[in-house]
Parts: C-alpha cells; structure tokens; sequence
C-alpha cells in the first residue's frame, strides 16, 4: 500500500519534506498511523529533531 505523506514544522505548520511511502500489508497494525510515523522517521534522520516535527498523510 502506498501513500503521500507530508512532513511539517510543528511550530509554524511549513512544509518540511513530501514523502511517498510504501509498506505492506503485513506492517499495518492501525492504517493511517503507520504512514506518519515512518515518514516521521525519515524526516528525522535527514532533516534534525523529529519532535519538532508532525507528518499527515494527504487525502486521496
């Protein structure tokens, strides 16, 4: 399953990093959930502190 997720400050809601995130089936526990919080571990790694971060995914 595939999904468009956003990564935003947290602060002042801009945009940080767009991801597009894969995973499957097996991984979904919750649905939605797990699309932010893997783009939140990405955004973490490649642009600083995830805690000032907040990722959503888009409606499709």
């Amino acid at each position: 399953m595939r999904k468009i997720v956003d990564v935003f400050k947290r602060k002042d809601r801009s945009l940080v990093w767009t991801y597009v995130i894969s995973l499957d089936r097996e991984q979904l526990n919750s649905g939605i959930v797990e699309f932010e919080i893997e783009a939140l571990r990405l955004a973490g790694d490649q642009h600083g502190d995830k805690e000032f971060l907040t990722a959503k995914v888009r409606p499709a």
